[in-house]
């Protein structure tokens, strides 16, 4: 980066900056942060809209140029009416989106104080949720639209799914019968078509295993798009995995490197491979990528919160000298904590001891309980456990 880009920011940033001091100028908008790296900006609004303001296609449109054109395309985005459309008005316009696990601790500004976006867990570390599809911005579902409209969460859900019926009917015409393995990218630069979205619908990859006489595989490396491979081999899967990672690496949004596929009741689940698998070691890394990235996204979502119980902990991913992969997180002593679920936990004393302990060994000794209200999964803990437990606890360090 160039001194001037590195004092002032890249032009990408000065008109996202630009943009943001727009928004947050106007009354109807009660919170809004600039996301650099997904070049968007989230809005909460103060009469129960969650928006999120994509800048690409205004970055592209106007040339990256800031003036009144802008601001008044801008306006007519963000300044929605007063009150929701009806059910009847909006369902045609609903879809379903996946994001990381952390976008459960989701809240947005309401009329009658903080109401949660409507979310469901869809994979492990991955969850669901619903859009309401507008015009160069999409709206996140929440729960209090759910006694606005009169329906409850499967109707919502099953709308949405239903909306896409068209589009993985289409898709079908891509996959025939063939020999070797061919990977099948379905691009959503715009995020219009949703068509990362099919996987969520019930029976569309198995549909597709059938129609092609294989087992497809799937990866979600962003939120817009998929790649499809069929006839994938074990000597292909490094090679496989490596293009997911450049994908998952370039995404505005990254989602997933981890492949996925269907199991014997056409459900969609994440691929299991043994450890002699020539990919094994890349999709374990893939797989900590994204429980890290979730609990990321949580961390970050909660610790804008003011009623939650007990200190956030972070989540780590730590390389050993023999290039293995573990995660990581800490138990600080004289508060609660609410641990992520890892492969270590790290205690820290107030002697400055500090020492780490397998998941599996600490939950042998002391009871980590489970806070169901989040996901990705937490565990609340208290003060360390007593002295002479502690003493085991250190003598089974690692």
């Amino acid at each position: 980066m160039s001194f001037l880009g590195g004092v002032f920011g890249s032009p990408r940033d000065r008109f996202g900056k630009k943009i943001l001091e727009q928004v947050r100028g106007y009354e109807v908008v009660e919170f809004a942060r600039f996301d650099p790296e997904a070049f968007e900006i989230a809005c909460r609004l103060r009469n129960g809209y969650a928006a999120t303001l994509k800048l690409e296609t205004l970055y592209r449109r106007f040339g990256g140029k800031v003036g009144a054109e802008l601001f008044a395309v801008i306006d007519s985005m963000l300044l929605p009416p007063a009150a929701r459309e009806s059910w009847e008005e909006v369902s045609p316009k609903l879809r379903p989106v996946v994001r990381r696990a952390g976008y459960g601790t989701v809240r947005v500004a309401a009329a009658d104080g903080r109401d949660m976006v409507l979310t469901r867990p869809a994979l492990p570390y991955l969850c669901e949720l619903v859009v309401i599809d507008l015009p160069s911005t999409v709206q996140f579902v929440t729960r209090q639209d759910l006694s606005r409209w009169g329906v409850d969460e499967e109707q919502v859900y099953a709308v949405a799914h239903a909306n896409l019926t068209e589009l993985a009917m289409s898709t079908m015409t891509a996959f025939d019968q063939g020999e070797g393995v061919r990977v099948l990218d379905f691009t959503d630069d715009d995020g219009e078509n949703y068509v990362g979205s099919l996987p969520l619908v019930a029976g569309w990859l198995a549909g597709v295993g059938a129609r092609t006489g294989t087992t497809p595989l799937l990866f979600l490396p962003g939120h817009l798009g998929m790649l499809v491979v069929l006839g994938a081999t074990p000597a292909a899967m490094p090679q496989l995995l490596a293009l997911a990672s450049e994908r998952h690496e370039a995404a505005l949004r990254p989602l997933s490197a981890v492949p996925y596929t269907v199991d014997g009741n056409g459900d969609l689940t994440p691929l299991r491979v043994p450890e002699d698998h020539p990919a094994y070691a890349e999709i374990r890394h893939a797989h900590a990528q994204l429980v890290v990235g979730a609990y990321r996204s949580q961390t970050e979502n909660l610790r804008d919160e003011d009623d939650r119980e007990g200190a956030i902990m972070e989540l780590l991913l730590v390389s050993a000298p023999d290039g293995s992969e573990y995660t990581m997180t800490s138990w600080t002593d004289g508060t609660t904590n609410l641990l992520p679920a890892a492969d270590f936990i790290c205690f820290v004393t107030g002697d400055g001891d500090v020492f780490r302990v397998a998941w599996d060994d600490v939950s042998g000794l002391v009871p980590l309980e489970l806070a169901d209200e989040y996901d990705p999964p937490r565990f609340r803990v208290r003060d360390h456990p007593p002295a002479e437990v502690m003493a085991r606890l250190r003598a089974l360090a690692r």
